[in-house]
C-alpha cells in the first residue's frame, strides 16, 4: 500500500473514533460544567449571611404570592405566556454571574442540575430552565413550579433519561438553606398548547419536570409531576461531600474515562493495524503470482 493510501485509511479511521467518542466526550464536559456551577451557587450560599439568606427567601415567598393565577406559557414556543413581573431577575440570584436559583438532583435517573432563570434556548442547553410565569421552586401551598430542559442531545444527558421516572421516585431541590423532597404522584404526555395541567392547586406543593416527547419528534410535552413531602433547613457541612471525597471522586472518574477513551482509540489504531497488514499481504501474493506468472510465460517461450 501507498503511503498516501496508509495516510488516508488512517485519517478515516481517525475521524470515526472521533465521531464515535464525540457524545461521550461533550456530556462530560458539560457534565462538568453543571457540577462547575452548583459548586459555585454552593459556595456563594455558603458565604451568605443569614440575614441575606432570610431576605432572599421572602423576597421568593412574595414573588410567588404575585404569579398567582397568571398563565402558563410553553417553554418551547417562543412568545407564549404573561409578561412577568420587573424584579423576575433579581429574585433567588445570588449568584448573579451565572442566574442559578438553585439545582436538582434525580437520583432515579441520576442526574444534578443548575437550574437557572428563565427557559431561552442557551439556558435549556445548558441545564434547567424556571418556567417565568410559574411560581419559584421554593414551595408553598397553593403553588406549581415548573422546571424544564431538553432530552436527546448529543452534547448533554440533561432530561434525555425523563422517561424512565416512576410514580414514588424522589426528586430533591436545592435553594438557599433548604432542601425540599417532592415525590413524583403523577406522569402525563399532553399537547404544547395543553396547560391546564400546569396550574396550581389550592393547598398542594407541586414542580412539574417537563420536556419534549416522543423522543426525536417533540410533538408532545412529558410531564413528571412532584409533590412536596419534606422541607428542612440543612447545615453545609451535612449536605455537601467533603473537598476531599469530592476531588477523590472526581479523580475516580476522570482515570476511568480516560481508561475509556484509551481503549476506544486503541482499537482503532489496532484495526488500521489489521487492515495495512491484510493489505500488504495481498499486495505481496498479488505480487507472488505476478512474478509466477511471468516465469511460466519465458519458459513456455522456450
Amino acid at each position: 500500500m501507498s503511503r498516501s493510501k496508509k495516510l488516508i485509511v488512517t485519517a478515516l479511521f481517525l475521524i470515526g473514533a472521533c465521531i464515535l467518542l464525540y457524545p461521550a466526550v461533550s456530556n462530560k464536559l458539560a457534565e462538568r460544567h453543571q457540577a462547575e456551577m452548583i459548586s459555585r451557587y454552593e459556595q456563594t450560599v455558603e458565604e451568605l449571611p443569614k440575614t441575606d439568606m432570610k431576605s432572599e427567601w421572602e423576597k421568593a415567598v412574595k414573588y410567588n404570592e404575585s404569579v398567582t393565577g397568571m398563565s402558563v406559557e410553553d417553554p418551547f414556543i417562543l412568545g407564549s405566556g404573561s409578561v412577568l413581573p420587573g424584579n423576575y431577575k433579581d429574585v433567588l440570584n445570588v449568584e448573579e454571574k451565572e442566574g442559578v436559583m438553585g439545582y436538582i438532583e434525580i437520583p432515579a435517573i441520576d442526574v444534578m442540575l443548575p437550574i437557572y432563570h428563565g427557559v431561552s434556548e442557551r439556558v435549556l442547553r445548558r441545564g434547567v430552565g424556571h418556567m417565568e410565569t410559574t411560581a419559584l421552586p421554593i414551595g408553598g401551598k397553593g403553588t406549581h413550579s415548573v422546571l424544564a430542559s431538553h432530552r436527546g442531545l448529543s452534547t448533554a444527558k440533561l432530561f434525555t433519561d425523563l422517561d424512565r421516572m416512576k410514580e414514588g421516585d424522589l426528586f430533591y431541590i436545592h435553594v438557599l438553606d433548604h432542601l425540599l423532597t417532592y415525590e413524583v404522584d403523577q406522569i402525563s404526555v399532553i399537547e404544547p398548547e395543553d396547560t391546564d395541567a400546569l396550574r396550581p392547586i389550592a393547598d398542594k406543593e407541586y414542580i412539574t419536570l417537563l420536556t419534549c416527547t416522543p423522543y426525536g419528534v417533540n410533538s408532545h410535552r412529558l410531564l413528571v409531576r412532584g409533590e412536596k413531602i419534606c422541607d428542612e433547613i440543612v447545615k453545609k457541612s451535612e449536605e455537601k461531600e467533603s473537598d476531599t471525597a469530592k476531588k477523590e471522586r472526581d479523580i475516580t472518574e476522570m482515570i476511568a474515562y480516560g481508561a475509556a477513551v484509551f481503549a476506544l482509540v486503541s482499537l482503532f489504531v489496532a484495526a488500521v493495524a489489521v487492515c495495512v497488514r491484510k493489505m500488504k499481504k495481498k499486495r505481496r501474493t498479488r505480487g507472488r503470482k505476478k512474478k509466477a506468472g511471468k516465469r511460466s510465460l519465458k519458459r513456455r517461450k522456450r
